[in-house]
């Protein structure tokens, strides 16, 4: 017999802590987002609802005897339809997560989801619809199991974010870079020698919490030069974001934190914060100077994510939703996802969402929807990417002297903690290639070799 419980807040919950984080390493699909730690610090710093306020906590708990079998956490937010108030409840956690799901023993998988459904259904009158985002062909919520009945409700389906995952199977990275297509391989070839023509490219990585939070604020003065904060989709568009990530560097997280700043010249045009769990390894977010654009720092940086999945003997590297289209060419798995939503029938959302319904009926014929093969936001927000910039005619970056000594400074302490520091000639010898084309000079050959780096 499966009993469920509703916890309103993590304080309430907090003596199920070591169960909830066993209980995810025994699930079907580990997931440094189901954790307890990660629970915590994504509810003191949500953007959104920051502490808490302005949402409701359901997090559901199911026990077997007393024994803690799944839980799933989810919120309930109001928002205004028409100028009157609605119910919605939701994963706890956004969409920049992984795929959203309740964690159970697998011998109870559908017991524990149907329960779960059974709760939500019998407390109906606290809400007018159900979402459940980023649902993939795996999901226990949706479809919901065969016993849970849904008349008097109204279901529907709308394609979500894809997740796009490289699953290992080489042993070093230039075995990775040959499995590529040629066009793909010659392109990273070209702006990667164009990147180290263009003067002194070194790596700063570190996973050591002293040090990362000053490799942080590298990271973040990228920010200010790249396409993100025109979309607002930067880490400091909000100051709670930028503590959210914050959060994330402290030791007690059962996910590791490593940052990635490049550099050229001693000043960062390049930074990817990844994130290590068990056998995974999570592509969290990524930026790079869109100045430098035409010199692909991202793809080095991509390719140098790549490098540290292989190295670390990771089984995959998830890099997360979205733009499917660019993560095939890096041959990652896609997963197609779809958002699930269930309304009560007769309530405001349920009559909002008919309407949506009619209009987009109405208005479908007059738009033909094609594939997008490029990322449209960055294209909205962008003057122009030009990839055929010769590699001499490098734009300087202006950057004031008091800027300039501030980041000297960040890049001292960096350098004075523990992590991977290579300069430009040991930073040449990791990558697969050649970093000079013929015409530039031979340099030494590249690959699979073993190099000194510059550690402490």
């Amino acid at each position: 017999m499966i009993e469920v419980r509703c916890f309103g807040s993590l304080e309430e919950a907090a003596f199920l802590r070591d169960e909830v984080n066993a209980l995810n390493l025994a699930s079907t699909r580990p997931d440094p987002f189901s954790t307890f730690e990660f629970f915590e610090n994504f509810l003191r710093h949500d953007e959104c609802f920051p502490g808490g306020r302005g949402m409701r906590l359901w997090f559901l708990a199911a026990f077997v005897d007393g024994r803690l079998v799944g839980y799933l956490a989810l919120k309930q937010v109001t928002h205004k339809v028409l100028g009157l108030r609605t119910s919605k409840i939701g994963f706890f956690v956004t969409h920049d997560t992984d795929r959203p799901h309740p964690v159970v023993r697998p011998e109870y998988v559908s017991e524990v989801s149907e329960a779960f459904c059974a709760y939500l259904l019998k407390r109906k009158q606290e809400w007018s619809f159900l979402e459940f985002q980023q649902q993939d062909d795996t999901s226990s919520l949706f479809p919901p199991p065969a016993a849970v009945d849904l008349k008097g409700y109204m279901v529907r389906l709308w394609p979500s974010m894809e997740n796009g995952t490289i699953h290992m199977r080489w042993h070093t990275l230039h075995e990775y870079f040959m499995a590529l297509s040629k066009n793909f391989r010659h392109n990273i070839k070209r702006q990667a020698r164009h990147l180290f023509a263009a003067g002194d490219v070194e790596l700063l990585a570190s996973s050591d919490p002293a040090t990362t939070p000053a490799l942080f604020e590298l990271y973040r003065r990228i920010e200010t030069h790249s396409w993100k904060p025109k979309a607002k989709a930067n880490i400091g568009r909000h100051p709670e974001r930028v503590e959210y990530i914050k959060g994330l560097l402290d030791a007690r997280q059962p996910m590791q934190i490593s940052i990635h700043v490049l550099l050229l010249d001693g000043l960062p045009i390049a930074g990817f914060i990844r994130g290590a769990f068990m056998q995974g390894l999570y592509a969290l977010h990524m930026v790079y100077d869109e100045r430098l654009s035409h010199l692909a720092p991202g793809t080095a940086m991509q390719l140098l994510g790549m490098r540290q999945a292989i190295d670390g003997q990771y089984a995959f590297f998830n890099l997360l939703s979205g733009f499917g289209y660019f993560k095939v060419r890096w041959l990652a798995q896609i997963t197609e996802t779809r958002i699930a939503q269930i309304y009560r029938v007769g309530r405001l959302s349920f009559w909002h969402r008919i309407f949506g319904d009619w209009k987009r009926r109405v208005f479908s014929s007059l738009s033909k929807e094609t594939p997008v093969l490029f990322n449209p936001v960055r294209r909205d927000v962008s003057e122009r990417e030009d990839e055929q910039t010769e590699p001499g005619n490098i734009p300087e970056l202006q950057t004031s002297p008091e800027e300039r000594a501030r980041i000297a400074a960040l890049i001292a302490e960096v350098r004075k903690g523990q992590g991977e520091f290579l300069s430009k000639a040991e930073l040449a010898a990791v990558m697969p290639f050649e970093t000079q084309s013929p015409a530039q000079g031979k340099t030494q050959m590249q690959g699979p070799q073993q190099v000194i780096r510059s550690q402490r």
